[in-house]
């Protein structure tokens, strides 16, 4: 009563939640209820199962090995109470008159049936512990695959707002564009400005855009898997072309295994926005190159991106891709989206940071048929 209701409280607050605490509170315990069975009787006390409990609660609260420790100190506390009730038994027996004959007749049936409930208790304390320690690890592991579940659900409601949003603005741009590229048509006949040349070029590229979102969105869903590998190699073979600014070193080797996925294409629109961020770090830190390197071994694809600029604190690297993060130059989405269309598709993504500077990206894929 005194180490777990009055000594504990007044402990530190960071000592109070800590393991050792909570093991030495439990130990004394467990030795508070060996010395009163001892001074109550011993083996032959009623409530020498009390020892069970903090078995029970070791094995929930803590790790699986400490409680099969705490197991075989109740086996060995009871061990100890029986060895010394069987001592004092004896002597008693010698000191009486025809002891012979009363350890034969009345002792010995005793005492083996003593041994056998000592035999009892050391099985249902092993059992306790692992039954107990074998449900608590599976409660622990099912609540962090819900915790998962949960994270992944939010942060898919947040991707299908982004979507929606996406959706509304290209069907609402459609018009204002397509009146902009009419009337710029007009005055570009008129005035031969060099400019409206140029401005005209870009209200056509924002309608080729606004129609290819529309597109895919009819395509999406592909009924059949298609192979990732020739797909990533030729959309970073079409990337690195479209950035002449950059220099990119590209390895690829394939062990002609298959890596099938569903919607093969969107992977290459989620890759393309991490290679994005990562150019502009390079380019940022006054160092405009890529390695990439594109490997398919054993039906497992990997896509290894590594950036040469100043990395990310370790704080930024965890949240980055899980949470939409505000830049400097954008909203933060990018790599929040493409986070979500990898993991949905199957894939993992993965960074750190680089002792000698840069960041490294590494997307996995694995055979989904």
């Amino acid at each position: 009563m005194l180490a777990t209701n009055l000594a504990l409280p007044l402990l530190p607050v960071s000592w109070q939640s800590t393991r050792q605490i909570l093991v030495l509170g439990i130990a004394l315990d467990f030795l508070a209820i060996f010395v009163l069975l001892l001074l109550s009787g011993g083996a032959s006390n009623g409530f020498i199962a009390l020892l069970l409990l903090p078995v029970a609660v070791t094995t929930v609260l803590l790790p699986a090995w400490i409680g099969y420790i705490f197991a075989f100190t109740a086996i060995s506390f009871y061990g100890v109470l029986l060895w010394l009730g069987d001592l004092t038994a004896l002597v008693q027996s010698d000191m009486a008159l025809g002891h012979h004959t009363l350890h034969q007749e009345v002792l010995q049936p005793f005492t083996q049936h003593m041994w056998h409930m000592w035999c009892a208790f050391s099985i249902s304390a092993i059992l306790l512990s692992w039954f107990l320690s074998h449900q608590t690890s599976l409660i622990r592991q099912k609540s962090q695959q819900l915790n998962t579940l949960q994270q992944n659900q939010l942060r898919q409601e947040k991707a299908l707002a982004i979507a929606t949003y996406a959706a509304n603005a290209a069907h609402d741009l459609a018009s204002p564009i397509q009146n902009l590229l009419l009337l710029t048509d007009e005055v570009a006949s008129e005035l031969r400005h060099p400019a409206l040349a140029d401005m005209l070029q870009q209200l056509k590229r924002c309608q080729q855009i606004i129609d290819e979102l529309r597109k895919s969105a009819g395509d999406w869903r592909s009924l059949d898997a298609a192979e990732l590998y020739p797909v990533l190699q030729q959309s970073l073979q079409s990337w690195a072309v479209t950035r002449p600014e950059l220099q990119v070193e590209l390895t690829q080797s394939s062990d002609q295994s298959h890596c099938r996925i569903m919607e093969a294409t969107a992977v290459a629109s989620a890759v393309f926005q991490i290679l994005e961020n990562a150019a502009a770090a390079s380019i940022l830190n006054q160092q405009p190159r890529l390695k990439l390197s594109l490997q398919l071994k054993q039906q497992q694809l990997r896509l290894q991106i590594t950036d040469f600029g100043e990395g990310l604190s370790e704080q930024r690297l965890a949240e980055l891709g899980h949470y939409p993060l505000q830049s400097e130059h954008g909203l933060g989405w990018g790599q929040f989206l493409a986070n979500i269309s990898i993991e949905r598709l199957g894939g993992q993504v993965q960074r750190r940071n680089l002792p000698q500077g840069g960041m490294e990206t590494l997307i996995t894929f694995k055979d989904q048929e």
